[in-house]
């Protein structure tokens, strides 16, 4: 029950972006946001999905998706931006959060393969962050579990605030739900408006998603949707978990209350 996670870093942004004076900061987001877009589509074409980490920084859920195709996507990046050169770093874990750690610790350990900007382990290594040495060729069955949180009834809690305490808002909760699942070897990330969604580890199960949940909402004071979903590749469960929120919706229509609900 393995993840493959790439982190996508921009490389030699910081003295790259002083070459371009004061006058710069516009041309970055507008950088940054193009990037993006780019490699949303180009990863979601392989069924992977893409989140914004740091705006120079991206991690990718890329199950499924060869070194080939890694290299596929580097070098249309690199057509279109030609004074931008990109690395992406893969890593494999038993857990997203491991998988996280060890796309650091590929591009950071000598013993590990490069090729074109991109990092990997090589192919006889064995778990580098862990003690019993697991070969995670051998349980790497390709599974991915999402999350797809949203806040209940939004527009009740934000009726009587500005635009920007509302902004406030969503940071708190980013804070408290990344923090919650963190400790369960997650990785959360903020999609826009009043959507998270939550890359977590393959075995938790609906009962203990929904205890983190209620958590949450005790913690903050906000009644939270989650939907659950799973998929051979990030695009796949993101799909599901999605399709699961929205079924949250329909059942509530109906009369039936839930706040937790998973497909696959």
């Amino acid at each position: 029950m393995a993840y493959q996670i790439t982190a996508i870093k921009l490389e030699g942004y910081g003295p790259w972006t002083l070459s371009l004076g004061s006058d710069r900061e516009y041309q970055l987001q507008i950088l940054q946001s193009n990037i993006y877009s780019d490699l949303q589509y180009l990863f979601s074409n392989k069924n992977g999905i893409v989140f914004s980490n740091r705006f120079d920084e991206l991690i990718a859920v890329t199950n499924k998706i060869t070194i080939e195709e890694h290299k596929e996507i580097s070098d249309e990046v690199a057509r279109k931006y030609q004074k931008i050169q990109l690395s992406m770093s893969i890593g494999i874990g038993l857990n997203p959060l491991e998988a996280n750690k060890n796309s650091h610790y590929v591009k950071n350990n000598a013993n590990c393969h490069a090729e074109y900007n991109i990092y990997m382990e090589n192919h006889d290594m064995k778990h580098p962050l862990d003690s019993k040495s697991v070969d995670l060729k051998d349980q790497f069955d390709e599974c991915v579990k999402i999350l797809h949180i949203d806040i209940n009834n939004s527009t009740a809690i934000t009726k009587n605030l500005s635009p920007y305490e509302i902004t406030n808002l969503i940071i708190k909760l980013h804070s408290h739900i990344s923090d919650i699942f963190l400790k369960e070897d997650g990785l959360t990330f903020y999609l826009g408006g009043d959507n998270f969604m939550i890359v977590v580890k393959k075995n938790m199960t609906k009962e203990q998603v929904k205890q983190l949940v209620d958590q949450l909402t005790e913690i903050t004071k906000i009644h939270l949707n989650c939907g659950i979903g799973v998929g051979k590749t990030g695009r796949k469960a993101a799909e599901m978990a999605t399709k699961s929120l929205d079924s949250i919706r329909d059942f509530r229509k109906k009369g039936i209350i839930l706040n937790v609900f998973e497909l696959n």
